[in-house]
């Protein structure tokens, strides 16, 4: 029996007749009390979380893009979107011209003063940033708006990631204040600000291969004059102005020399590969898809492989080759993914393999050029 009914079983008990109406009221007052009590020492359950509708998880920084009406037929909306998934490359959810949510980057295109006229070059280019909590707005000419509608939407994508781009380059600067403990929205979590740091800084296209026709020669005393084969490359672009480049080579020359027993030919097999580290400036063309585009590359590595010397009565046997290098790049882009480098280097050989009868060895300093064909994405 609960202390309540005790108390109200007492009360009855204790009072008579004449009490009656005095008892009743002494009961209900200790029964609101007790209940009172009862009820302050239950716990209340607790509320369910309410899940909103309108937010959605994010994993990677997404972007929709809205063009006025007043464009239409000026800017070709299809090359415009391709335009700006090439520019802002991998780690971006593009939404095209999807409705915007809840933290979404969006990019409004809007006619300038003219309202869209013909011959009016103007336009307002408008980005709202969840991610840097900002919102920048930035007027544009654009000489090819009426000659070219892809070309149009070609230079507008180039003048939309540059201006994104600085917005996100102040999450790369502000580290301090946009902290991955306290992301400065609640849409944008750790990993979508550090994939936005990392579009920021990281250039259009960041990776090339490449395949190239090489020569290379040696100046010291008893080198072969020539030796020619091919180079496989790789270079990515981390950072701006910052990349690294490996190659492998296979490169092949037969030496004419003189042995005691006789003229001969030594046949000549280098296997190398070199890793580097490169600063580059990169400068937009004007072309259709970024032809024109041209980059210079410069930057220090070390050249380390094995040569072989096999002659008639000697097959010979691989020895070390091994030298530091400088380089230089210089390319030029034939479209949106095709370009063609021309590549110079020279180094020194420090450790390199001499030939025990003939006076053939490969030491000493070496130049080397190469023309490579390069895919770059």
């Amino acid at each position: 029996m609960s202390p309540a009914a005790l108390t109200l079983a007492a009360l009855l008990a204790g009072s008579g007749p004449g009490e009656s109406s005095q008892g009743e009221a002494a009961l209900q007052a200790r029964a609101a009390a007790a209940s009172a009590k009862t009820d302050a020492t239950e716990p209340e359950p607790e509320p369910e979380p309410e899940v909103s509708s309108s937010s959605r998880a994010q994993a990677r920084p997404s972007l929709v893009v809205h063009l006025h009406p007043c464009l239409d037929g000026r800017v070709a909306l299809e090359t415009l979107h391709e335009s700006l998934r090439h520019e802002l490359g991998a780690g971006l959810e593009f939404r095209g011209a999807a409705a915007g949510q809840a933290g979404d980057t969006q990019l409004l295109i809007d006619c300038g003063s003219g309202g869209g006229s013909k011959g009016d070059d103007s336009l307002l280019l408008r980005v709202i940033d969840p991610l840097s909590e900002a919102a920048l707005t930035r007027a544009l000419r654009l000489e090819a708006l009426d000659a070219s509608p892809e070309r149009a939407a070609e230079s507008l994508a180039r003048s939309a990631a540059a201006l994104l781009r600085a917005l996100w380059m102040d999450l790369v600067l502000d580290r301090e204040a946009v902290s991955d403990s306290s992301p400065r929205s609640p849409a944008s979590s750790p990993r979508v600000l550090r994939r936005a740091r990392r579009i920021a800084r990281r250039p259009s296209s960041p990776w090339q291969l490449g395949d190239a026709f090489m020569a290379r020669t040696f100046l010291g005393e008893g080198a072969p004059a020539w030796m020619l084969g091919e180079q496989v490359q790789a270079v990515h672009r981390p950072l701006r102005h910052l990349a690294w480049r490996a190659d492998g080579e296979l490169a092949f020359r037969r030496v004419r020399v003189d042995l005691e027993s006789g003229a001969s030919r030594i046949n000549t097999l280098m296997i190398s590969a070199a890793p580097s580290l490169l600063g580059w400036a990169e400068f937009p063309g004007s072309g259709p898809r970024g032809a024109g585009t041209a980059a210079i590359y410069a930057g220090a590595g070390l050249r380390v492989g094995a040569v072989r010397m096999r002659s008639p009565d000697d097959p010979g046997h691989f020895e070390t080759f091994a030298g530091p290098l400088a380089t230089a790049r210089a390319s030029v882009s034939l479209g949106r993914f095709v370009r063609l480098a021309l590549d110079a280097e020279a180094g020194w050989a420090l450790i390199g393999p001499e030939h025990a009868e003939a006076d053939l060895r490969l030491r000493g300093p070496w130049l080397s050029g190469a023309l490579s064909l390069v895919s770059s994405f």
